[in-house]
């Protein structure tokens, strides 16, 4: 199972999506906000001041392209985030041996209730729940 989840994007192709479509925003946004300052600048009739409304139109721009590409990343980061503490979460489970895994995973919580590793495994995705009929 954990294969043909992988063999289909990964994990949070919505996300990903979303990333990839801010970043393909911002590429159009910048070229139309430098079309827009262009036309402003040269062919914007009955305007006094041309260049500080072709120059507030680039800033505008700017700052636009610059949100867009930094909401792209972060969401980016954030399945990176994920991606890494799943794996460190493999990683010292496989560095431990069998005894101490029992052990730790059957400790006690601070609340007296058993706490358990299987929270870095998580939940059931959303093929695999169309899969199993649920």
């Amino acid at each position: 199972m954990r294969a043909a989840h992988f063999s289909s994007g990964g994990r949070y192709p919505v996300l990903r999506s979303l990333a990839i479509l801010y970043m393909i925003g911002a590429i159009l946004t910048g070229i139309g906000g430098i079309v827009l300052a262009c036309w402003m600048f040269f062919a914007l009739p009955g305007l006094q001041n041309h260049v500080a409304a072709g120059v507030v139109t680039l800033a505008g721009t700017f700052l636009v392209v610059l949100s867009m590409l930094a909401v792209a990343e972060v969401l980016k980061l954030f399945i990176d985030i994920e991606h890494n503490s799943r794996m460190m979460g493999r990683m010292e489970s496989a560095s431990m041996s069998g005894g101490e895994m029992a052990a730790m995973s059957e400790s006690a919580g601070p609340n007296g209730a058993r706490s358990s590793r299987r929270w870095l495994e998580g939940e059931e995705t959303a093929e695999g729940a169309l899969l199993r009929g649920h």
